[in-house]
């Protein structure tokens, strides 16, 4: 019998037992109750303990999660916000030559952003949204 079914026992002895019996069964029914609810209170605190543990572990993976991800942004060079919008350009190649740039747009109808390979004298030129198709000028 488990904690509750033993103090529902006791409270029948109480209630329905004649007087003279009551004592003795009572009693044991009270050490009994009380030995349930005690190995009861134990296993609860077992189970808080494994719960503690398993939060504290899951706790350190995310600190470690998290020092990764520093430490790839830190080798990507990505110190700030503002290293991921705008204008991004690629690197001169070996002689020296203009590189490529690409701008950062987002689509009026459906606010999908995208980048685009972004070429002088061309500041009017319609553009197509990748996500849903719609044309739309670019404007500085």
């Amino acid at each position: 019998m488990n904690s509750r079914e033993r103090i529902a026992y006791l409270r029948g002895l109480l209630d329905f037992m004649p007087k003279e019996e009551k004592e003795t069964k009572i009693y044991s029914a009270i050490v009994e109750a009380l030995d349930s609810l005690a190995s009861d209170m134990e296993e609860h605190a077992k189970l808080l303990d494994l719960q503690r543990e398993d939060y504290d572990s899951l706790a350190d993976e995310v600190s470690d999660l998290q020092e990764s991800v520093y430490d790839l942004e830190e080798s990507l060079g990505a110190e700030s916000d503002e290293d991921y919008g705008g204008e991004v350009e690629d690197e001169s190649d070996e002689d020296g030559e203009s590189t490529e740039s690409y701008i950062s747009m987002t689509c009026p109808s459906c606010a999908y952003s995208f980048y685009y390979k972004y070429e002088e004298g061309k500041e009017n030129e319609k553009l197509v949204c990748p996500s849903c198709g719609e044309e739309f000028s670019r404007s500085l």
